[in-house]
């Protein structure tokens, strides 16, 4: 098994534990959903690492770690949804590309632009769904921690003509 067979099955292990740690954790109550994105960005960093520098995870990764600390910190402090946290919100989806970019440019970690790109607006997407209460995406970890598991099992399908990883370049 190529180095490259091997980063891409544990990210995918790692992405299918952190599915279950997430639909255990936030569905069980043992956290609040509020917590959902900071978890899933620490999931995909995790992933990442275990990807090493060859996977598109390190973005979506520090997109959502961004986003998921401001959610956090806005709901702890009790303020309500409004325009200063549609504001900041997106000011974290900037901060975690601007992290991103910087990894790759420091670091031998590749980001694209690609990757940052579609990060911030899958989501936009996910989020705006949610917001429109369109079922199953309002407030029910269970369909993001199903997708999060269907990327990791993709990732440890056996590789065919040296084909990449779905997050790999």
């Amino acid at each position: 098994m190529t180095d490259d067979a091997r980063s891409r099955r544990l990210s995918g292990a790692v992405l299918l534990g952190g599915a279950l740690l997430l639909a255990a954790v936030v569905e069980g109550g043992v956290l609040p959903y509020s917590s959902f994105p900071l978890l899933t960005g620490v999931v995909l960093l995790a992933a990442a690492a275990a990807g090493r520098r060859r996977t598109a995870l390190w973005a979506p990764g520090l997109v959502l770690l961004c986003v998921g600390a401001t959610v956090v910190a806005w709901f702890e402090a009790g303020r309500p949804l409004d325009f200063q946290f549609t504001a900041l919100v997106v000011l974290s989806c900037g901060l975690g590309g601007v992290l991103a970019a910087l990894l790759d440019r420091l670091t031998p970690v590749v980001v694209t632009p690609m990757s940052v790109s579609l990060a911030v607006l899958g989501f936009g997407a996910f989020a705006l769904a949610e917001q429109q209460r369109v079922g199953p995406f309002a407030s029910d970890v269970r369909l993001y921690a199903l997708l999060l598991a269907l990327w990791g099992a993709v990732e440890l399908r056996p590789a065919r003509d040296g084909s990449p990883s779905v997050g790999g370049r």
